[in-house]
């Protein structure tokens, strides 16, 4: 059997340049007119600090066109992911694709008995261990929740399961500024010191806007909080096309694009070039169920838009699979 050499397919683009251009443009727009709720005292001094415009009424911020690009402009194109083992490491924003695991699932069906239950710390530690083995898997994000555990202590629980069991990056997510700054004190203690964990950061935290346009206070404290500490910000919205955000391909972009940037905004007025991640997991509701599902083809239409927006702006994108 002879076997012939094909090129390689082109990438999977489903944006011209100038849809690009009209995205951003339209997103200007609607920060600059409409603008994003963002919701924290120290957030809103801080825009307020840069020249954004505070409603106080509604709580909106608007956003002058210049303060968006220039946080565009200073946010990494490329920055290291490193691992807690440094065999690990893998730069973000290059052309190649790197995996990670989706999250946060709050059930597991137990390996042993077959029965679905709350998933636990136990749970999360295990898949923790099975990633870690799994060398086409880059980084860990925290798989399922730790659900035994007391409300507010939740983040630290996750935290402890996935550092006393991976050796690659970290992904994690925290509800308030508060248990950002204990998990990133957890992680210190680890690297030995914040300033050894500024310099070999093998953590992320992860924030979710609020579609549409909107950053609870505990999400805006997450991302103060990271970038005082230099750690790298996942901001991954996830939108649901004609129920939280428009029902239009390019309408939720640009709604989705706008709770992104703010809070890349707000990243960079607290530490300027401070790595961050544009990320989204938008998709269809499933307006007969009411759920979100992430294996419809608009899922991943999505994604391969967000990419191009991230290839657009020269920030390195993370988008969720199916």
């Amino acid at each position: 059997m002879k076997f012939s050499y094909q090129e390689p397919l082109p990438p999977y683009q489903i944006l011209s340049e100038q849809d690009l251009k009209s995205i951003h443009s339209a997103t200007l727009t609607l920060m600059k007119t409409v603008g994003v709720r963002v919701y924290g005292e120290e957030a809103r001094e801080i825009y307020r600090s840069a020249g954004c415009i505070i409603d106080d009424d509604s709580g909106l911020i608007r956003f002058p066109e210049e303060v968006v690009n220039d946080a565009i402009v200073k946010t990494p194109e490329q920055y290291v992911m490193c691992g807690r083992d440094p065999k690990n490491d893998f730069v973000l924003g290059s052309d190649q694709v790197f995996y990670t695991n989706f999250g946060t699932g709050i059930e597991i069906v137990d390996p042993d008995s077959g029965e679905r239950r709350p998933s636990d710390s136990t749970d999360l530690g295990n898949v923790a261990r099975f990633v870690d083995a799994i060398p086409e898997i880059n980084a860990f994000t925290t798989a399922v929740a730790s659900q035994e555990a007391p409300p507010r202590l939740k983040d630290l629980y996750e935290a402890r399961a996935v550092f006393c069991n991976t050796t690659k990056h970290a992904i994690l997510d925290a509800e308030n500024g508060i248990n950002a700054n204990l998990v990133i004190d957890m992680a210190a203690t680890i690297a030995g010191g914040r300033e050894k964990l500024r310099q070999r950061p093998f953590l992320t935290l992860c924030i979710c806007p609020n579609s549409p346009l909107e950053i609870h206070e505990g999400a805006s404290e997450v991302v103060i909080e990271t970038a005082k500490a230099g750690l790298p910000i996942s901001i991954l919205s996830m939108g649901l096309v004609g129920g939280t955000t428009p029902s239009t391909l390019a309408g939720t972009l640009v709604v989705t694009n706008a709770e992104i940037l703010a809070g890349i905004v707000l990243a960079q007025l607290v530490n300027p070039g401070n790595p961050v991640m544009y990320g989204s997991s938008t998709t269809i509701m499933d307006m007969q169920y009411a759920s979100s599902p992430v294996g419809a083809p608009e899922h991943g239409m999505f994604g391969a838009a967000v990419a191009q927006l991230g290839k657009y702006y020269k920030i390195p994108t993370k988008v969720g699979g199916t």
